[in-house]
């Protein structure tokens, strides 16, 4: 910068010095007079033209390089390293995740819907005797829609009387009704004949070959087509809460009457009434009629007004459950 302004000075002096020189020479040369004017003429716009040019500043020259082309390319390709570097500077949660606490987001149960399994053409399990499946969980059905009548959320029933009604059509029932609750009420048929079980399922996978036998002849009347059955599979929903709710009740009350019952507890198959349904679900086997004495109990009205007042308790239970979860969130 020194050196500039130096340049500067020498050619201003330089500049100024010829004009002395040119002024002077017009005194000493009268005979010239009229030829030198001229020349002053023509040098004083150079001369002013020079002065305005060296005293303007002098530009800032920036040492920063300017970037070529080819390193904008470099840069967009660094970009997405810089991106990863940057995301795992992150630094990772404490503690892993936990399931979402249910009291968090209040839950109530406004519509239960209770399905009466098989019926018309597909009378389910039959005993030797000749008592059918379809009559027996109908019965228990309409029982147990009695004895909800005042609790405090609406109860709907997939049928009411002897008809055919496919698993799909189960499904959609519920479904469309938005229901909170599904509960699926059968009667078993068991090898050996002397075992006199009492099971609940939920929905989810089994390595059981008589549950995965047992699924197999439910869902022959499922009523779904081969371009619907992924659909299927991805609406599972597990809550093993509800099925062991309901599955003690039934067993302390039945126990009572039924010493030898087999109590084989909750499990999981994947039947395809509980596959389909978007809320908490459970299937209910309450009895078995492989077994001529486990028969005679079931023809017994009293007998199966245990049962749905068992389920009853089972379902307030769980209902209430959820309401305390509801209040204590609040």
């Amino acid at each position: 910068m020194a050196s500039i302004e130096q340049d500067k000075l020498r050619l201003l002096k330089g500049a100024v010095q010829d004009n002395v020189d040119l002024l002077c020479g017009i005194r000493t040369h009268t005979r010239r007079r009229h030829s030198k004017i001229t020349r002053s003429w023509i040098w004083s716009p150079l001369l002013l033209a020079v002065l305005a040019f060296f005293w303007q500043p002098a530009p800032v020259i920036s040492t920063k390089a300017v970037a070529k082309p080819q390193d904008s390319k470099a840069n967009l390709k660094e970009a997405p390293a810089l991106a990863q570097s940057a995301a795992a500077e992150v630094p990772a949660p404490a503690t892993p995740l936990q399931p979402l606490d249910r009291s968090v987001i209040p839950l109530g149960i406004k519509r239960i819907v209770i399905d009466a399994g098989h019926g018309g053409k597909q009378p389910g399990a039959i005993s030797e005797s000749g008592v059918s499946e379809k009559d027996i969980t109908l019965d228990i059905a309409l029982r147990l829609h009695r004895l909800l009548e005042n609790a405090p959320f609406e109860v709907l029933m997939t049928r009411h009387d002897d008809r055919t009604m496919m698993l799909d059509k189960r499904v959609a029932f519920a479904n469309s009704n938005r229901a909170d609750l599904f509960i699926s009420i059968h009667i078993n048929w068991t090898e050996p004949r002397e075992i006199r079980p009492l099971e609940t399922y939920f929905v989810g996978p089994s390595e059981d070959p008589a549950t995965m036998k047992l699924a197999s002849l439910e869902n022959r009347e499922s009523g779904y087509s081969l371009s619907e059955y992924r659909r299927v599979l991805e609406k599972i929903y597990i809550d093993a809460s509800l099925a062991k709710n309901i599955h003690a009740e039934l067993y302390q009350s039945l126990k009572a009457v039924n010493p030898v019952l087999d109590n084989r507890g909750v499990r999981t198959a994947p039947f395809l009434v509980l596959v389909g349904t978007e809320m908490p679900a459970i299937l209910v086997e309450v009895s078995t009629l492989s077994n001529e004495e486990e028969v005679e109990l079931l023809i017994d009205p009293d007998y199966r007004e245990k049962i749905a007042l068992a389920v009853s308790r089972g379902i307030n239970s769980y209902a209430n459950a959820l309401t305390r979860s509801a209040e204590k969130g609040g």
